[in-house]
């Protein structure tokens, strides 16, 4: 999602158009920024570590904010090397996506008591409803893995993490950027559903029955959350996103090469 998200910023012209030619210009660290929260898997970290909020939320200050107020040699884009600064960038958008989907998504639709007869366990129907917020997160997962083309994984090949981020070492970047293309180059499998199924302690096989199922996922996911949901979670996401790039990035766009 977070790739596909920024290609498509990347593809469109809401940017100001020195900003877009920097980001352009930056591919790789920009598509690697926009998923390197996620680095905790491969480093060891806390979710918490990287990405600058807790579940439940301990606090209203979004988290790409908490992130440069830890960090504030990351605030100001200016003083980066570009390749950093495009890198920070995709970082404090994934962020804000991820906080977007916990908000307007996950604790609307998923975290809600589906169903409140007395006589079934509340345990059980949080399980459900977990269960089938990570089929969903797959199943989209799969639809954006289709908007991406060949060349996504080239361009992550070529960011070359140097003391990007002050809490994550350049060798987990590294390790996070080559097991991502690992995946989605050329002959690689998408992990997403085994993941998850690891995380809830079911079997793979349990996530691509409902995956592979129209009727399952009718009756079972989209029947709590309407499709229109997911598309306005991508316009708001697109726009907010949109927004946080300029803003992130207003000063030092013009230093981008006018030949990209």
């Amino acid at each position: 999602m977070h790739l596909a998200l920024a290609e498509e910023i990347l593809r469109r012209d809401a940017l100001p158009p020195t900003i877009r030619r920097l980001l352009t210009w930056q591919r790789g660290p920009f598509l690697l920024g926009h998923t390197a929260p996620d680095v905790q898997t491969v480093s060891g970290q806390t979710r918490d570590e990287t990405h600058f909020y807790t579940i439940p939320r301990a606090s209203d200050r979004p988290a790409y904010e908490a992130l440069f107020a830890a960090h504030p040699v990351l605030a100001h884009a200016k003083s980066l090397p570009p390749a950093q600064a495009a890198f920070v960038a995709g970082y404090a958008a994934h962020l804000l996506l991820d906080e977007l989907w916990l908000d307007d998504v996950f604790l609307r639709y998923f975290w809600q008591d589906w169903d409140t007869r007395r006589d079934k366990p509340r345990a059980g129907v949080l399980r459900e409803r977990l269960f089938l917020h990570n089929v969903l997160r797959t199943w989209m997962d799969r639809q954006d893995q289709q908007r991406l083309n060949g060349s996504v994984a080239t361009a992550l090949l070529e960011a070359e993490p140097r003391g990007w981020l002050p809490f994550v070492g350049d060798d987990h970047l590294r390790a996070w950027r080559d097991w991502l293309v690992g995946q989605i180059g050329v002959g690689g499998s998408v992990q997403t559903a085994e993941i998850f199924a690891r995380r809830m302690g079911v079997p793979v096989a349990e996530v691509e029955a409902v995956l592979r199922s129209p009727q399952q996922m009718e009756e079972r996911v989209f029947r709590h959350i309407p499709r229109a949901a997911l598309r306005a979670f991508h316009d708001t996401g697109y726009e907010r996103s949109v927004a946080l790039l300029a803003q992130y990035l207003k000063r030092r766009g013009n230093r981008a090469p006018t030949n990209h």
